[in-house]
């Protein structure tokens, strides 16, 4: 009888799992949802209404002095006090008496009857105001009548107050209760997690360890570049079908091994070549060398210079590109300020940014920022991300350039201001031949970043991107400092450039 396979026996694992798993997260979903429910119910209800018969209370209670105030002094600054109150005494019932700030209906018609009871009051008390009696007793005797219906309204705005603190008291005190009820929960999702999670990688490692060795050491002589090793297994399962994999495509990896050599010399020389004696051709053709040219004639060749151009551009991309996935990139390292490379690459970049119309804006650092770096790899890498900013940016815009030191680690920062990239294209952005769909159609073939980021990376340093779309793109590296290299102590260190040094 075959024995069952690796993926046999991870879905049985995996469906049993599953099961327990979903049950326990069906029971935490249930009691998260009444915890929702419950939550939402203690804020938008609960504890609304406290803090409107809160208040509520205060202006009742307040309302019946202002009033007495009013009668007695007549200034209209009180009648303003009293206007605002009223309204906000009535907006306090409208509230109150909303769709869903009330549990049943014996609450329901509480809060109508002091609605009433306020209304009814209103209308005496604006009855009064225009027939006020002229003798102190009959004055008395209003304000005892206002403060015993006022004292009737505030019963009811204290009885619905204390409904909702009992309430909120009781909400709460549940809500803790399904806190813990989660908490037993967790406990048990976790636990069965574990116990699972740490069974079944045991019983399957058991079961495929010896197999694993064999295909761990064909790694290993791929890894070091033995292409023409095979793994011998005997076994027929899922680990069988790997090793069989895994020998077709070492033998792929030889094949294509051989073609991309071959591919890199063909490209170096059956098209370099030639597409740079053309170059050269086109341009004694402008210089007039082979006789004056008339403007459409002028005009075509430079159009075909022009091509020619990016023809090559493209094949040293191509071939830059292989060099880094060949691992073939050589670097010239030497000691170099950074705050000194961008000032040189800023006169560089100067004139196609002013084509453009864009602002170029450079932040050095205040010390020296010393790397051991291969200079004109860093400048093609600086020429890459500030050539794509000035593409992407509106006319009129600036270009950002920053250098900083920050633990140990040189920080250049290209920051720029145009359409920014989505965040779903992001994580892609340095893969080659990729091009977000917010920058495709601004020519190149998408190699640009990932060549940036291959000569970053041989300079054993790392290249990152934060970007918002509408707001712009940051594109940043960072290199190791050069401090406590034998030959140069200490060279992170030391006063900034000046002016001068910098242009």
């Amino acid at each position: 009888m075959r024995k069952p396979g690796l993926l046999q026996k991870l879905i049985l694992s995996y469906v049993i799992f599953v099961i327990v798993l979903a049950g326990i997260t069906l029971v935490l979903f249930m009691v998260s949802s009444r915890v929702s429910t419950l939550s939402t119910r203690i804020y938008l209800v609960d504890y609304k209404k406290k803090e409107i018969t809160d208040k509520l209370i205060a202006n009742l209670i307040s309302i019946e002095e202002t009033g007495k105030q009013y009668m007695l002094l007549q200034n209209d600054s009180y009648r303003v006090i009293l206007e605002q109150q009223e309204a906000d005494i009535a907006q306090a019932w409208e509230n109150l008496s909303a769709r869903g700030m009330y549990y049943d209906e014996p609450e329901r018609n509480m809060v109508e009857n002091g609605k009433g009871l306020w209304m009814a009051y209103v209308s005496r008390f604006h009855s009064q105001l225009r027939e006020l009696p002229g003798r102190p007793e009959a004055l008395e005797q209003v304000f005892d009548r206002n403060s015993r219906e006022i004292d009737g309204v505030v019963a009811v705005a204290r009885y619905i107050n204390r409904e909702a603190i009992d309430r909120l008291r009781n909400h709460i005190a549940y809500l803790k209760d399904l806190g813990d009820e989660i908490m037993a929960w967790t406990w048990w999702a976790l636990a069965v997690g574990l116990s699972i999670g740490l069974i079944v990688p045991v019983l399957i490692y058991m079961s495929v360890t010896r197999d694993l060795k064999r295909i761990r050491g064909g790694i290993r002589h791929v890894a070091e570049g033995d292409f023409a090793y095979r793994i011998n297994l005997e076994s027929t399962d899922e680990l069988g079908m790997l090793a069989e994999a895994f020998n077709n495509m070492a033998l792929r990896l030889k094949e294509l091994d051989d073609m991309k050599s071959e591919f890199v010399s063909v490209v170096s020389h059956e098209l370099k070549t030639p597409l740079t004696s053309m170059k050269e051709a086109a341009s004694l053709l402008l210089e007039g060398l082979a006789g004056a040219l008339t403007d459409k004639q002028r005009r075509l060749v430079e159009i075909m210079a022009q091509g020619i151009r990016r023809l090559l551009n493209t094949v040293s991309e191509l071939l830059d590109m292989s060099r880094i996935e060949g691992g073939l990139v050589v670097l010239n390292r030497e000691a170099h300020d950074m705050n000194a490379v961008v000032s040189s690459f800023i006169s560089e970049i100067k004139p196609v940014a002013d084509a453009g119309n864009i602002g170029i804006a450079v932040k050095y650092a205040p010390e020296s920022c010393m790397v051991m770096v291969d200079r004109n790899k860093i400048l093609q890498v600086l020429t890459n991300l500030t050539h794509n900013a000035i593409k992407y940016s509106p006319e009129g815009a600036m270009v950002e350039i920053r250098v900083r030191n920050t633990d140990g680690n040189i920080i250049t920062e290209v920051e720029d201001h145009g359409k920014g990239i989505p965040e779903e294209d992001l994580p892609r952005i340095f893969e080659k031949f990729y091009q977000a769909r917010y920058t495709r159609g601004h020519g190149g073939i998408g190699l640009g970043l990932a060549i940036s980021r291959g000569i970053v990376d041989a300079h054993g340093g790392k290249m990152y991107a934060h970007s918002q779309v509408g707001q712009g793109s940051v594109f940043a590296f960072h290199l190791p400092c050069a401090h406590g290299h034998g030959a140069l102590p200490g060279v992170c260190e030391g006063p900034a450039l000046d002016e001068d040094q910098r242009r």
